[in-house]
């Protein structure tokens, strides 16, 4: 199960009060583990402080997801502990019509409730939050905890798995234009704020500046995007290759290029195939460079901001989003992969 997968889960507890079909104990543990793990730092425990004040809030419980997704991928043991706290008790095999029940929205004038399998959900607010904010498929199998549905769409089931259903690895060479500048990110894959200042270009075959070896290059794509409050920049660069092998090659040697006399290494959930950071102080300002290696594919984010005050976690989550768009174009779907911060 991917950290992506298993974080959902941790929020859907966590808002609708169940767990795989387990009691208030169960999600009272969940919550505690979350709530310890995050606040180690400034920004989980805020998150996580609106998120139980306001769990409706908008973003709220997104924001709290992807500071929980970048720790379970850097934390095995804290993933372990997680996955085994969601567990459902151990009990009898339930008949075929457990599970062959749809989801149903009924009640009458004093009662109103969600059902879904076998469980009953009060209808109300955090429980309609959760639906739709995690999406209901995730949400059934976290209620009736479907081990067996989860196992089908997961190689081993176990956590840090990200071979899972919504982490689907093909490796595939993008073929046309519009199939590359579909990876590159819209504006809806960013934050409000966010206001593009150097349109989507994409180029066909090597490009004249290449400095290293683009052997096998297809189409090389960039956008720039800004915002104003707080200052921040970013610039998106993506790279396809007819093959993995020359992706591969070209990412092996683009990390070769790297000054490390101005940059230093950045530690960053891992991401892809192989992926690497990299940030630089600036007078009143930071900058910081991500490159992920993804099949056939190789992108590139640079990120600054004119506070010095550099979010790891806007950065990792601008890096995840323009990866996870270039797995997703390999894959056969458009891309929809968006930051969140």
């Amino acid at each position: 199960m991917s950290a992506a997968e298993l974080a959902t889960m941790a929020i859907t507890a966590m808002t609708t009060g169940i767990a795989s079909g387990a009691g208030s104990a169960v999600v009272d543990e969940v919550r505690e583990l979350v709530r310890s793990r995050l606040g180690e730092s400034d920004d989980g425990r805020s998150a996580m402080e609106r998120f139980e004040t306001e769990p409706g809030a908008d973003g709220a419980a997104n924001a709290v997801r992807d500071r929980l997704v970048l720790v379970l991928e850097t934390d095995r043991e804290f993933s372990s502990r997680l996955w085994a706290a969601l567990q459902p008790p151990t009990r009898p095999p339930q008949p075929p019509t457990a599970v062959t029940q749809g989801i149903h929205i009924g009640g009458n004038a004093n009662r109103s409730t969600i059902v879904i399998g076998p469980v009953q959900l009060p209808r109300t607010k955090g429980v309609v939050i959760a639906l739709t904010t995690v999406g209901v498929v995730l949400a059934v199998l976290c209620v009736i905890g479907l081990r067996s549905a989860l196992d089908s769409i997961t190689d081993d089931g176990g956590p840090g798995d990200r071979r899972g259903s919504g982490d689907v690895r093909k490796v595939a060479a993008l073929k046309d234009s519009a199939a590359v500048e579909a990876v590159l990110p819209d504006s809806g894959s960013l934050p409000a704020g966010w206001k593009v200042t150097q349109a989507a270009k994409v180029t066909e075959g090597i490009p004249d500046n290449c400095s290293s070896a683009c052997e096998g290059a297809t189409f090389t794509a960039t956008v720039r995007y800004e915002n104003e409050q707080p200052s921040a920049g970013a610039f998106f660069y993506i790279q396809a290759f007819d093959t993995a092998g020359h992706a591969a090659q070209r990412f092996k040697d683009l990390r070769a290029d790297q000054d490390m006399s101005i940059y230093s290494p950045m530690s960053l959930p891992r991401m892809g195939d192989e992926s690497i950071a990299y940030r630089k102080g600036i007078v009143n300002a930071e900058s910081a460079e991500a490159g992920v290696l993804i099949g056939t594919v190789v992108t590139w984010v640079t990120y600054r901001t004119s506070s010095g005050e550099l979010s790891p976690s806007a950065f990792a989550s601008l890096a995840r989003m323009l990866s996870d768009r270039a797995q997703q174009a390999q894959n056969g779907t458009t891309p929809f992969a968006r930051a969140e911060f």
